[in-house]
């Protein structure tokens, strides 16, 4: 008989919306979990959607896109939020297809086992360059030479310290492994409080996962946005930092016609993390919109972060010397990728609004381009100190 899994204690965690969270702040309450249309019930335990996550050692986690459609809180007077997007859409029309097809696998996979959990715990904690298929992006590597081109330009770019961001790439394939599945289920899971998973227990419910993974008429054996849709940055003591991309955020970008730049936009965006990791920005109180609420709660810290992530992944990608891509082809890739913008304003993960979040973009490309006329990089802490200046302007209303 199968029990419900829980995440241990040293991963408690708490749902957000796509994240940067420090580690030593409090959890909130969780919101509703999106599965909750199939039959799930709320597991507030089961929380590794994004957010914050509790470790034994002190870490930081940017950026979680899975499921992010659901439970968005919209604000219309003031601001504008896109209640859908090309690339969402996408993943909603892969799940409800898996839905229709194959419930019952479906249901035990994510309800009973979490599996859906599996691949991110691993390459959280376990994943390194070791792994066969660290570094092989995309269902079938398609994404090989432009992910490993891009990791060299980027960090060349930028001048923080930076041999030591491992590039590793996350796939639902992995669970075809039961010795790797029943690594994290050991390690990471538990049945409930102070209840751990034995060995034992941890292979039989590995190879239960790929049993019914091979079942499954629909998720093709892990290659589905289900396993793999997510893309984060992660910096925690005792182990090499970590850059990862999901494989089903790749395809999910190449299907709505991104593949020529989304591998690059999303790099950048997490690569821009580290810099705040390695320059202390995520210690900083933001400066706020003049008669705008106190800078003092966490979705106004996480907002801070993103849209300077945002505005130093723009700057890279349309810098002569950085990626010399075209700008308005970025600003097009962008204004999809921004509808993951919300108007949760006091969501602990709260990124900005899709206007924020391109005016940001905005003012990156603008630096590019003034520095192109001299083929001028900035550090990293002369950017910061623009982005702070100009702070306040993007994020004032903007339904006007």
């Amino acid at each position: 008989m199968t029990r419900n899994v829980l995440l241990a204690s040293c991963l408690a965690l708490a749902l957000g919306t796509l994240g940067c969270q420090d580690q030593t702040n409090e959890p909130v309450a969780p919101s509703e979990p999106s599965l909750q249309s199939v039959g799930k019930q709320p597991f507030t335990d089961l929380a590794l959607k994004r957010g914050l996550v509790r470790v034994p050692i002190e870490g930081r986690l940017s950026d979680r896109y899975l499921t992010d459609f659901a439970g968005r809180v919209i604000d219309p007077t003031d601001y504008v939020c896109a209640v859908n997007s090309p690339v969402f859409d996408w993943f909603d029309a892969e799940f409800n297809e898996a839905v229709a097809e194959d419930f019952p696998e479906l249901f035990s996979l994510v309800v009973e086992y979490a599996a859906d959990q599996v691949p991110f715990v691993e390459a959280l904690f376990l994943l390194d360059e070791s792994y066969p298929d660290a570094q092989e992006f995309g269902y079938n590597g398609e994404f090989n030479n432009v992910m490993l081109s891009t990791e060299r330009d980027v960090k060349r770019f930028w001048d923080i310290p930076s041999d030591d961001i491992l590039l590793l790439a996350m796939k639902g394939t992995m669970l075809q492994d039961e010795a790797r599945s029943a690594a994290v289920y050991e390690q990471f899971l538990t049945d409930g409080p102070g209840d751990p998973i034995t060995p034992a227990e941890a292979a039989e419910y590995a190879a239960t996962v790929r049993e019914l993974l091979n079942a499954a008429e629909t998720l093709d054996g892990g290659d589905d946005p289900l396993f793999s849709f997510n893309a984060f940055a992660f910096s925690t003591a005792g182990q090499p930092d970590r850059i990862v991309m999901g494989d089903g955020i790749l395809e999910g970008f190449k299907v709505i016609g991104f593949a020529d730049v989304a591998p690059q936009a999303i790099y950048a965006h997490e690569f821009a993390h580290h810099i705040q990791y390695e320059n202390d920005y995520f210690d900083e109180v933001p400066p706020t919109y003049p008669g705008g609420p106190a800078a003092n709660t966490q979705a106004e810290f996480t907002r801070y972060t993103e849209l300077m992530a945002d505005a130093l992944a723009a700057y890279y990608l349309t810098h002569a010397r950085g990626g010399a891509m075209n700008k308005h082809r970025v600003a097009k890739f962008l204004s999809a990728f921004f509808q993951i913008g919300d108007c949760a304003f006091t969501n602990p993960g709260h990124h900005g609004t899709p206007l924020q979040r391109m005016r940001a973009s905005e003012f990156g490309f603008r630096i590019a381009d003034e520095a192109q006329k001299q083929g001028h990089i900035m550090t990293s802490e002369q950017f910061h100190d623009l982005f702070v200046a100009e702070y306040p302007r993007l994020i004032a209303p903007d339904a006007t």
